[in-house]
């Protein structure tokens, strides 16, 4: 582990360097400024569109606004065919993970008609009520709103144990089949809904599941606050050591970040480079905590690449704030996003950190 690696080199950490105020950035261009924030909301959208996949194309939208400055045509001709190499990408992909999560299901209520229908057979008693309940199974297996899908299984699922338990005593090897194929129907929707509430690349929360808990503790009126950490200098380790190196990066970062807070705490990937916390805690709580991330979880990582082990600084800047029982959430996120947008300012007058090299042993 990076933090018992970390105490063990030195446990002593040096005084931080002195703070300069960064000389502020000439303003962009009006056009600039609206094509860079079209393509972060393009980006934000896509992944909130598509969590399992849309975090790559919110990725790669921001690092190309990010480089945009004061493009020349041929420059902008060039980003235009970036964003849409990028969204054609995207768009290919959400089709795809789409025809494959309804296949999935449709997969799933086939089985449990298939199985209602042996049994319809093989009882003539209820045969009719079976019937009906297989006949509702395959109308709704049609169906586009996954809502409404679940809904309409729940509802036969009722009638089908209403016409089991009838079944009990009459039939004890009908029963067993049934029983199951509606246990695998069961663990497989609930490995599917915990996997809907994960990132794919870091297995903490994503982002729609984190905005769900965050409006629930705004609806209860619970006291917490929020941590925002955004890492810096990400970009230059995917454009140095490539995207495979950025991701276990982002992996062994979010397994560390973890680690430094309490079960009853929601530790997310935001998107891209960016991850969030909901502390369950007032402002010195969440300060606390941040200092720990701060000292245990930033710091060198070992990376395995093509040419080698590199080591690679992970910094970040954060921004800390208590939700004032009146704020939305939209609110809330963007104060942090003030606090973490000043530390960001202030890192980038600090001297610059050596460059990642290979590690021999």
């Amino acid at each position: 582990m990076i933090s018992l690696r970390k105490h063990l080199e030195d446990y002593r950490p040096a005084p931080p360097p002195p703070i300069e105020v960064a000389a502020p950035l000439p303003p962009l261009e009006p056009g600039v400024a609206a094509l860079r924030s079209t393509l972060t909301a393009m980006g934000t959208a896509g992944e909130k569109a598509t969590p399992a996949i849309g975090s790559t194309l919110n990725l790669r939208l921001r690092e190309i606004s990010g480089n945009l400055l004061s493009p020349s045509p041929e420059e902008l001709s060039e980003v235009t065919e970036q964003v849409n190499q990028e969204l054609a990408g995207w768009a290919e992909r959400a089709v795809q993970h789409h025809n494959e999560n309804e296949r999935e299901l449709r997969e799933i209520i086939s089985v449990v008609a298939r199985a209602t229908e042996a049994i319809g057979r093989k009882d003539e008693k209820y045969a009719k009520e079976i019937g009906d309940v297989t006949g509702k199974m395959r109308t709704f297996a049609d169906l586009k709103d996954i809502a409404v899908i679940r809904r309409s299984i729940m509802e036969s699922a009722t009638m089908l144990r209403s016409c089991v338990e009838k079944m009990t005593e009459e039939s004890r090897s009908t029963l067993t089949s049934l029983s199951a194929q509606v246990t695998e129907y069961r663990v497989r929707m609930e490995a599917a809904e915990k996997t809907a509430t994960l990132d794919p690349l870091t297995q903490i929360c994503n982002r729609r599941a984190f905005e769900k808990r965050l409006e629930l503790k705004i609806s209860n009126r619970d006291t917490f606050s929020l941590i925002l950490i955004d890492l810096n200098g990400f970009k230059g380790v995917n454009d140095t050591h490539g995207h495979t190196a950025g991701d276990e990066l982002l992996r062994q970062f979010s397994t560390e970040l973890k680690g430094q807070f309490a079960p009853e705490d929601t530790v997310s990937r935001w998107g891209g480079d960016e991850f969030a916390v909901l502390v369950a805690g007032d402002l010195k709580v969440a300060g606390e905590k941040a200092e720990r991330v701060r000292r245990w979880v930033l710091g060198d990582y070992k990376i395995a690449t093509a040419s080698g082990v590199v080591k690679v600084a992970a910094g970040a800047s954060l921004g800390v704030v208590q939700w004032n029982g009146r704020e939305t959430a939209l609110e809330l996120v963007n104060r942090a996003d003030q606090g973490l947008y000043g530390e960001k300012q202030a890192s980038r007058t600090a001297a610059p950190r050596p460059a990642a090299r290979t590690v021999t042993n």
